[in-house]
C-alpha cells in the first residue's frame, strides 16, 4: 500500500488513537515480513509509536488472566473495503479453520 492510500484510510482516526495504531502496526509488520520496508506506507518511527501507544493500552486495559485469540483478517471477506482494513467479517485463526467475526452482519443473510 503506497502512502496515500494509508493516508485515506486512517484519515478519521486521531493520531495517537489505538485504531490507527493498529493500521500503522500491521502496514510496517507485513513489509517487514517480507523483507520490504522501502515499500511500506509507515516509518520505523511511527512504528515504534505505534507500538508504545498499544502496550500502554493493553497494559491498562488487561489484568493477569487476559488472553487474545491469535487471527488476522483474509482478503477474500465479504467486509474487506478494498484497501487492506481490518474487516468485520469472517477471519481465519492460526489454525486456518474460517470463523464469524463477532461483529458480522451479512445483509444477504437477514
Amino acid at each position: 500500500m503506497n502512502r496515500n492510500e494509508f493516508m485515506y484510510l486512517v484519515k478519521d482516526l486521531p493520531d495517537g488513537g489505538v485504531k490507527k495504531a493498529c493500521y500503522i502496526v500491521r502496514e510496517y509488520i507485513r513489509h517487514e515480513i517480507m523483507k520490504d520496508l522501502s515499500h511500506s506506507a509507515v516509518t520505523k518511527e511511527e512504528y515504534d509509536e505505534a507500538v508504545r501507544i498499544l502496550l500502554a493500552h493493553s497494559f491498562k486495559t488487561s489484568d493477569n488472566d487476559t488472553t487474545i485469540e491469535d487471527w488476522y483478517c483474509e482478503f477474500d471477506c465479504n467486509r474487506n473495503n478494498g484497501l487492506e482494513g481490518f474487516c468485520k467479517g469472517e477471519f481465519q485463526s492460526s489454525s486456518k479453520a474460517k470463523k464469524l467475526c463477532k461483529y458480522y452482519s451479512d445483509s444477504y443473510e437477514i
